[in-house]
């Protein structure tokens, strides 16, 4: 509760303090909370589109057929352990004959029911037909290959393809695979595209400096750092006569999405940053510039009137 004894200024004062020092609070934790939120994204988009789909077709493979489970009882897992039975799943005559005998940990009854299963055993199993609680054998795989696996795979199949398509083979590979993709509808309105933004943000390619611009945008007295991405439309370049290239105008402070525009390439101010540097100060929306492109003064000091004379309701204006 504000107290009404302190003088005015010194209640704005507290405030602005207390304000100030909230602010500080957010500057400190935001970066860590904001790096946590992005790496915990990417991690669960890797484990649900790639190490997912990867062990399940791991799993699959180990208790799904008759190969697989040869590998399982070298890892010490017999799906027709007693513990994997799914009683419900037995005829009913059975289960009453199973009864009699005394149950199914009595011997007669483990051989009436390996004969049963031997007669449904197919290469690729059925755990219906098997009476096999598929849920519990799962786990019991998954407890002996770890998910860590999923990922192991998922890094050498990138390897491997990175490797694969550097060669000739690969190469031409590749060129056929994307030729079919064009040639199908809607996918060719989409996959060309994504093909050409992934390759321009991920290649090998360094960016030149001079790639970095000052553009006229989107009026011709603001200026928005811009890259020059292209050489433009030949069709523009003809009809206006002049040199218009391509620029990415990107936006904070999501430099990721942005503005495609075409301007013309005298209106262009090549600036002295590097393409991180030229990010940095779009991700923070101006506060963070290179020590070398520093303005002195007080940030906002270019706003502020040279003199108060004149200004009406200013403390100390002439009249």
């Amino acid at each position: 509760m504000t107290d009404p004894k302190l003088p005015r200024k010194k209640r704005s004062a507290r405030k602005k303090s207390k304000r100030g020092l909230f602010v500080r609070g957010l500057i400190t934790l935001l970066p860590a909370a904001l790096t946590i939120f992005i790496l915990v994204t990417v991690l669960q988009f890797v484990n649900t589109y790639l190490t997912s789909p990867i062990n399940k077709v791991i799993y699959g493979s180990l208790d799904g057929n008759g190969l697989g489970w040869n590998v399982l009882t070298l890892m010490e897992i017999d799906p027709y352990d007693r513990e994997f039975l799914d009683e419900r799943e037995l005829p009913v005559a059975l289960r009453d004959e199973v009864d009699d005998l005394g149950g199914f940990d009595e011997v007669p009854a483990r051989a009436i029911l390996a004969n049963y299963r031997e007669t449904k055993e197919t290469f690729l199993r059925n755990f219906k037909a098997l009476a096999i609680d598929g849920e519990k054998l799962r786990a019991a795989v998954k407890g002996e290959v770890p998910t860590a696996v999923g990922i192991l795979i998922s890094v050498s199949l990138v390897l491997v393809a990175c490797y694969f398509a550097g060669g000739f083979l690969g190469r031409r590979a590749i060129s056929s695979f994307d030729r079919t993709l064009s040639q199908i509808p809607i996918i060719k309105s989409v996959y060309p595209y994504t093909k050409q933004i992934v390759e321009f943000f991920l290649s090998d390619k360094e960016l030149e400096f001079d790639t970095v611009v000052a553009a006229p945008y989107p009026t011709d007295s603001v200026w928005a750092i811009g890259f020059v991405t292209g050489n433009g439309l030949r069709s523009l370049n003809e009809e206006t006569g002049g040199r218009h290239v391509s620029v990415f105008i990107p936006t904070s402070p999501m430099p990721m999405t942005g503005f495609t525009v075409f301007i013309d390439s005298k209106r262009l101010i090549p600036l002295d940053l590097t393409v991180d540097e030229a990010l940095r100060i779009t991700v923070s929306a101006g506060v963070l510039v290179p020590k070398d492109q520093l303005v002195a003064g007080a940030a906002g000091d270019q706003l502020r009137p040279k003199s108060t004379a004149g200004i009406p309701g200013v403390e100390g204006a002439e009249a």
